[in-house]
């Protein structure tokens, strides 16, 4: 390779950094942006603003075959549980019914809100925000830990129905899922009823209450569930979808993040409908490709299918200290944990790790990360824990200062082992697995630990079953 291709950029970072885009936003001159908003505007001055959905479209609205409507035209239904862990611990505990209820730990601790039922959102409350700011804004509120071995529990149940309305079904998340009703066309006289019967029988069955939306389509049938939510029930008709997206503001789009929000704002675009007018080359130079998407999910445009089954791409743990701590012992207790939690994954997952990283959170909020990538993926807690040691040592020694929170993450994931060519094959960490996962089958969690695991019992509650209560509740997956 000679030395004016090394410098010549690839074309994916030009689009992705453009001289006039986003990057204005960020300490550039205000002729910058200028210049980014005459350039949009000129190119949407040049083409007259067309509806997406006129004949002939550039672009088919309904990717897929067109041997007819009903062939072109999927049934798309996406189903989200209402504020999941809140509802689950209403459900359970009846006497919080009505009052504002926020799951991740209590006022005076660290960490964020998990999910907040829709009482405490009145109070502008929300997921991601920090306990101590949710405390502030609705001081009246229910504050849980939260116990995700019951929400997981729910969650079991909650796809063991929907997998009995069709085998197409999409996991996103621990709540929500994606399904596809086209191909039982026969068994279902009409899809519309079959959906809200599917609905009835998730809220008879689990007691929680679902959003349903439905859609030709995964993003249009998010942005029905968006419609419907809380507990309701949306469909796009056919012919529908240019009414239906034309009111929507900017930032129900996916990818549409602040950002992306203030420059469009800029362009005096505030509505989907306004970003019809946008030639689709006009996005792609302002944000790259994510600008691509932009152009099709705003004309309701996705051909992406329903995916049953797939690998993670990646797998995590990590806590947030109750204080910030300094003692060695205890961080590596931490990590050891972390690192059992994490492999206790890979082996329900049959994943194997290419990439381990540490992550380490100091006192002033700085985070740093370091990664290793591996020739061959393991899956052994002993091994992975070796190696997240190595990487956590230097962060541990590099700063005087203490540490609020440690994480471990394996990334690059395949499903198998591959066979070594010059080293004798042995299958003996799957098997310490195995045995490890039995005994704890039958006796919980917290029957199998290492000794400096164990270490841990100075500073947390100890279950049986779930082992450590960390106060990150999903530590007890």
């Amino acid at each position: 390779m000679n030395a004016a291709t090394e410098a010549r950029p690839s074309p994916r970072r030009q689009a992705a950094a453009p001289d006039f885009g986003p990057a204005g936003l960020d300490g550039s001159p205000a002729a910058a942006r200028a210049a980014a908003a005459r350039a949009a505007r000129a190119a949407v001055e040049s083409c007259p603003p067309v509806s997406p959905f006129a004949e002939p479209p550039a672009i088919p609205f309904f990717p897929g075959p067109r041997s007819g409507p009903a062939a072109a035209r999927r049934f798309i239904v996406h189903v989200d549980i209402d504020a999941f862990f809140a509802s689950v611990e209403v459900l359970l505990n009846p006497a919080l019914r009505g009052l504002p209820v926020i799951v991740g730990g209590l006022p005076h601790e660290r960490g964020v809100a998990s999910t907040c039922s829709y009482e405490a959102r009145r109070y502008g409350v929300h997921s991601g925000m920090a306990l101590r700011t949710a405390y502030k804004l609705c001081p009246q509120a229910v504050f849980v830990r939260g116990n995700y071995h019951l929400y997981q529990s729910f969650s079991e149940k909650f796809f063991r129905v929907l997998r009995q309305a069709t085998p197409d079904v999409e996991e996103t998340s621990i709540d929500e899922a994606y399904l596809d009703f086209t191909r039982c066309r026969h068994l279902y006289p009409s899809f519309t009823e079959a959906a809200r019967a599917l609905q009835a029988r998730i809220e008879r069955e689990t007691g929680l209450k679902v959003s349903v939306g439905v859609g030709p389509n995964k993003i249009l049938a998010k942005l029905a569930t968006k419609k419907a939510k809380p507990a309701g029930f949306f469909e796009i008709p056919p012919g529908g979808e240019e009414g239906f997206l034309r009111g929507l503001p900017i930032d129900s789009l996916p990818g549409i993040g602040p950002k992306t929000q203030v420059l469009l704002r800029m362009l005096a675009i505030q509505k989907i409908g306004d970003l019809w007018g946008l030639p689709r080359g006009t996005l792609h130079s302002i944000f790259g490709l994510g600008g691509d998407d932009i152009y099709l999910h705003s004309r309701g445009i996705d051909s992406r299918p329903i995916v049953t089954s797939t690998v993670p791409k990646s797998v995590s743990r990590e806590t947030t200290f109750l204080e910030d701590l300094w003692d060695k012992r205890l961080l590596l207790a931490h990590l050891a944990y972390l690192c059992d939690r994490l492999t206790l994954a890979l082996r329900q997952g049959h994943g194997y790790a290419h990439v381990i990283e540490v992550k380490a959170r100091y006192a002033d909020f700085r985070t740093e990360v370091r990664r290793r990538l591996l020739l061959t993926p393991l899956q052994e807690m002993g091994e992975i824990y070796r190696i997240a040691e190595e990487l956590f040592l230097p962060l541990y020694h590099g700063t005087r200062l203490a540490l609020r929170l440690v994480g471990v993450k394996a990334s690059d994931l395949v499903r198998a082992r591959p066979l070594p060519l010059f080293e004798a094959y042995s299958d003996k960490p799957e098997r310490l697995g195995a045995a490890v996962d039995t005994v704890r089958g039958k006796y919980g969690f917290g029957a199998v630990l290492t000794v400096r695991e164990k270490m841990l019992d100075a500073v947390y509650p100890f279950e049986r079953d779930r082992g450590f209560v960390l106060k990150t509740a999903s530590l007890t997956r």
